[in-house]
């Protein structure tokens, strides 16, 4: 496996990538909905009803404090690819000085050093967090906790091995990451006499930019529309003489009758494969969720009843996604490699919403004939404990021209996913046994699958399955919004 590989593996998963220093307050229109390179606007009006202009004084605070957070967490997510980077050289040069691998390296300083949590102190995580795992019991919840303890261990051993490293070797940081007027060529820092250059550092902060202006826009967006909803209630209270509450009981508390029980039902069916529980355990939580759900239809349509009488303009703009040059290489693929269209898909066989997306996924492809060219690629999540194993037998499956095969029944076995169901599954398909389970015993495609998952991480990737449609990721992933991006594409590109 090669030393940058490792790395960026290992800092994948030990380093915290949250952002949540503390700033002063900017002006919405700053920093909101705009691409880097963007004019910023100049009114404090994020959007006008009627007459009335609504400004950031007008919406929740909670979203103001947010807004006026992002170019501090924008700031926060380029230092710490800088310093991730230059982590990444003090390891290759330690590893050189002690004449071993990188790998020996993180083996004898970080993995070997991680202990496993006592039961006390996966007791005192679970009383702590005790909502947040719902109908989970401690020994459901157990493995989840273990991991995050030992990930919690793991990111102190790291961080103390970087805190000796630079002692040992200067590190000289050269021009500010923010600078404004930064350029690719430009030097950042020297480790231990090596240079790092801005110019992958900030293709890097791409997806991490984009993702945390669109945090913003979408958090501010709710807001807004939250203002514009209750102006409107008093705006018609006020003309019919009445009291605002009045409005509210008549729309909506009248109308709202609540889930029934073959809605429960139905919903329970639909979704059963990413819910925990039989449906007496979780059907309290249905029932909330589906009467929220009602609540926000029943309060859209009285918005929308209101808006027909009013003039509404919102001044926010969605960020524009970077287009990224996600690499296809020698992954698992159908379609023609000179396709117009090539949807890349980062996926892991233990993720439930994977299972779900993927026979959507495979439907809309192929669709398309020859236009689309549909390649997947590993992204297991710490999370799954056989998510990366499922990974190696599914290449060990492509090696043998059976990848979609075999992806398939993983998706459909997703609680057997145990080293002798992988290779039952090979037996399924007609794959040649001895030479699958010679691949998956000796770990020949581990390292392909963290290639993958170094790949993903540059592309800002935090969940599954993520999906770019030449290089532009969809959000919000439907049938609808994925040959959305296809039909974009084709029409940009023409027959």
């Amino acid at each position: 496996m090669p030393p940058r590989t490792i790395i960026i593996v290992v800092l994948a998963c030990l380093l915290a990538a949250v952002c949540s220093r503390p700033t002063q307050a900017l002006p919405l229109s700053l920093t909101i909905g705009l691409p880097a390179s963007a004019p910023v606007l100049q009114s404090d009006a994020i959007a006008v009803l009627n007459d009335r202009i609504i400004t950031l004084d007008d919406i929740d605070p909670r979203a103001r404090e947010m807004a006026s957070r992002l170019d501090s967490e924008l700031a926060a997510a380029r230092n710490r690819l800088l310093e991730e980077q230059i982590d990444e050289y003090l390891f290759e040069a330690e590893a050189k000085r002690r004449r071993i691998t990188i790998e020996r390296l993180f083996a004898v300083e970080v993995r070997q050093r991680t202990v496993d949590p006592t039961a006390e102190e996966i007791q005192s995580v679970y009383d702590a967090n005790r909502s947040q795992f719902g109908t989970l019991d401690i020994t459901a919840a157990r493995p989840q906790i273990v991991a995050y303890l030992r990930s919690e261990s793991a990111q102190k051993l790291f961080a103390d091995l970087s805190a000796r490293l630079r002692k040992r070797y200067a590190v000289v940081k050269t021009t500010d990451v923010n600078s404004p007027n930064i350029s690719p060529a430009m030097t950042l820092a020297t480790v231990a006499g090596r240079a790092i250059i801005a110019g992958p550092i900030l293709e890097r902060l791409k997806p991490v930019i984009y993702d945390l202006r669109l945090r913003v826009y979408e958090i501010v967006s709710a807001a807004v529309e939250r203002t514009i909803f209750d102006l409107l209630v008093l705006a018609e209270a006020s003309r019919l003489g009445l009291g605002p509450e009045v409005i509210i009981r008549k729309e909506i508390t009248e109308k709202y009758h609540g889930p029934s029980e073959a809605e429960i039902t139905k919903f329970y069916e639909e979704n059963k494969a990413r819910i925990k529980g039989d449906l007496s355990a979780v059907r309290d939580s249905i029932v909330s969720y589906l009467s929220q759900q009602e609540q926000a239809s029943l309060e859209r349509a009285l918005s929308d009843k209101l808006r027909k009488v009013a003039t509404v303009r919102i001044n926010l703009r969605e960020p524009e996604p970077p287009v990224l040059a996600v690499s296809t290489d020698d992954d698992p693929s159908r379609g023609p490699a000179n396709a117009p269209v090539t949807v890349v898909v980062f996926t892991d066989f233990q993720c439930p919403n994977c299972a779900l997306n993927h026979p959507m996924i495979d439907e809309v492809t192929k669709s398309y004939g020859t236009s689309v060219r549909l390649v997947m690629r590993d992204f297991p999540l710490d999370m799954h404990e056989n998510a990366r194993k499922a990974a190696e037998a599914a290449n060990a499956a492509n090696a043998q021209g059976k990848f979609f095969e075999y992806a398939d029944l993983l998706f459909k076995n997703q609680q057997a996913l145990d080293i002798a169901s992988l290779k039952k599954y090979a037996s399924d398909i007609g794959l040649n046994r001895a030479q699958f389970d010679a691949a998956l015993t000796s770990g020949v495609y581990e390292q392909e699958v963290n290639h993958d998952i170094v790949d993903g991480r540059q592309y800002g990737i935090l969940g599954t399955p993520t999906v770019f449609v030449n290089g532009l990721r969809v959000n919000k992933l439907s049938p609808e919004s994925l040959r959305a991006a296809i039909d974009r594409v084709i029409a940009k590109k023409g027959p």
